[in-house]
């Protein structure tokens, strides 16, 4: 896994703990350092041993996500990351694999009841060599999962006697786990939502780490959406670049990046990059992930298209298909403006 999209695929799951797996309620006991997590999407209540809060050379990673139609409901994970891994697991320019510098501590994981040999499910279960079930409920089947089975030998001695430390606390957790009903309308509502967002994590041209988070900086952002084997017979690179420049200088809370959809691949990213030089471009130039190759299949009838993106990531509006000169960008710019 690369390291960029590691990190940020942490950040992304990491902060869902309180929206994907929903209602979420953290209360910390001040004389027992102990925390109480409730996620009430995902059915589980469970209390954070004191070690892991009080432990030197401790960095406790969760990543948490549930889905409403998958035979895996809900995972909530906790990785143990030592100190020293720190700077790596931050520098995004680093080669280290992630998986190398941390290590997975417990994993709860919710199935559909009659689901557990479905594929998915059994992924999981084969990421750890013990497995304990906890309380049923109603059409779903929970799991305590621990001793991951890629070991860690691969953490230093000092991290290993501290994971050890904190893996003798594992009973206490399995002990003070409840399990209750899910809420499966907060998790459905909540898919929907993030359904309407406009979500990437990728690199650009340059091979820089980029993500939806860019659009968070602007009121708005136009994608426009193009493709190397279409140049030079579709070319309205200058109109773009004279759109952007128009936008940095009047219209500073709205910007402009361009997907390349037939890249990442070096022909085809040789072939923009010289199109973008030969025509003095100067905006970001962005490769499509998987998800974004997903929604392009869906959604895109012909190549130019352009679509407008609020700052939380939804899109707006018409797309615009077809050449246009930078005038008319800048036209169904202000639309879009006096509509928001």
């Amino acid at each position: 896994m690369k390291k960029a999209f590691a990190l940020l695929l942490c950040a992304v799951l990491s902060l869902s703990m309180l929206s994907a797996c929903g209602g979420s309620t953290q209360n910390t006991t001040e004389e027992t350092a102990e925390t109480e997590i409730r996620l009430d999407a995902c059915g589980l209540a469970y209390t954070i041993p004191q070690s892991w809060t009080t432990e030197e050379n401790v960095n406790l990673i969760p990543t948490s996500y549930a889905q409403p139609e998958d035979s895996v409901y809900a995972v909530v994970r906790y990785d143990y990351a030592p100190d020293e891994n720190m700077e790596a697991l931050n520098d995004t320019s680093s080669t280290v694999p992630v998986d190398e510098l941390m290590a997975p501590l417990v994993e709860f994981l919710v199935v559909r009841d009659g689901q557990e040999t479905a594929d998915s499910a059994v992924a999981e279960f084969n990421k750890f060599n013990s497995k304990q079930e906890l309380p049923k409920q109603d059409g779903f089947r929970f799991y305590f999962l621990t001793d991951p089975s890629t070991g860690i030998d691969h953490l230093s001695k000092d991290a290993q006697e501290v994971y050890k430390t904190l893996a003798e606390d594992l009973p206490t957790l399995y002990k003070s786990v409840e399990t209750f009903q899910p809420d499966e309308a907060s998790v459905a509502e909540q898919a929907s939502k993030q359904g309407e967002l406009f979500g990437f994590i990728s690199t650009d041209l340059e091979g820089n780490a980029i993500d939806s988070s860019i659009f968070a900086d602007y009121d708005l952002t136009a994608v426009n959406f193009f493709a190397s084997y279409s140049y030079p017979d579709i070319n309205e690179l200058k109109e773009l670049e004279s759109y952007y420049q128009t936008l940095q200088a009047e219209y500073p809370n709205v910007n402009f990046v361009q997907v390349i959809i037939d890249t990442p691949g070096n022909e085809a990213e040789a072939k923009i990059l010289a199109a973008y030089e030969e025509n003095g471009v100067t905006f970001t130039g962005i490769m499509p992930d998987k998800a974004m190759a997903s929604w392009i299949v869906d959604n895109l009838k012909g190549l130019p298209t352009t679509i407008f993106i609020d700052k939380d990531g939804r899109i707006q509006g018409d797309r615009i298909e077809g050449k246009q000169t930078a005038d008319q960008y800048l036209e169904a710019t202000k639309e879009m403006l006096d509509n928001l």
